[in-house]
């Protein structure tokens, strides 16, 4: 998906906005086309870009939503909220994670970012439901404590749990590698083949390619 590309499911489209080296990090924007309801997810990238995306888009985004709460997945956040008036939405497990993210920034040498607040955090696996776009949340430690996937009607945003053919890495603070696998196997349990997932870097694949990689990966021992 190449960068500010739109890709179509029903009533939804997925736009990506990818931030400059060296993270290459996916921010994307899911619109819901007849309403102009829009979601900010992992806003990590250029504040300018991410607001051009989303004033494109004809309408002020509803909400902002994270998949884990690491600095190059939210290094824009708190001036996309302030300029849009958004909450953030991520997993209460992720708090002390996104509560540190400056810090983790400064270690390397990632320029000054500001946390965002407020941040709304949910328990569990709900389902979630902004103006007309509805989710639902699978919970995937591993990565991060409280790191999750979103999944949309034809589609999932991943995070850094699960890429086109790589997995999030487990040595930073709450990262948990056999958690991360049994994340990934439950997750790609949940979903049917012909769901798009999209990552928080890299290319999308589908949920087939996806569980034939797994099962090939499991196979290796």
């Amino acid at each position: 998906m190449l960068d500010n590309q739109a890709l179509t499911f029903g009533d939804l489209s997925v736009t990506v906005v990818v931030s400059p080296a060296p993270w290459h990090e996916n921010c994307y924007i899911v619109r819901h086309r007849p309403s102009n309801t829009q979601l900010i997810v992992d806003p990590g990238g250029t504040v300018e870009t991410i607001l051009a995306e989303v004033e494109a888009g004809g309408s002020a985004a509803a909400a902002m939503l994270l998949t884990h709460g690491h600095f190059d997945h939210l290094g824009a956040a708190k001036p996309v909220q302030s300029a849009l008036d958004l909450i953030c939405h991520a997993h209460a497990d992720e708090e002390p994670i996104i509560s540190g993210a400056s810090r983790l920034a400064a270690a390397w040498g990632r320029e000054q970012i500001d946390n965002p607040e407020p941040v709304e955090y949910f328990q569990g696996e709900p389902t979630l439901r902004f103006g007309e776009i509805t989710l639902r949340v699978v919970h995937t430690p591993g990565h991060t404590p409280g790191g999750v996937c979103y999944v949309f009607d034809g589609f999932a945003l991943t995070g850094d749990t699960l890429f086109n053919q790589g997995i999030g890495r487990t040595d930073l603070a709450g990262g948990n590698g056999p958690k991360l696998m049994s994340s990934i196997t439950r997750f790609l349990g949940g979903v049917s083949d012909d769901t798009v997932l999209f990552a928080g870097h890299g290319p999308e694949w589908t949920a087939g390619e996806a569980k034939r990689w797994w099962q090939w990966m499991a196979a290796q021992g």
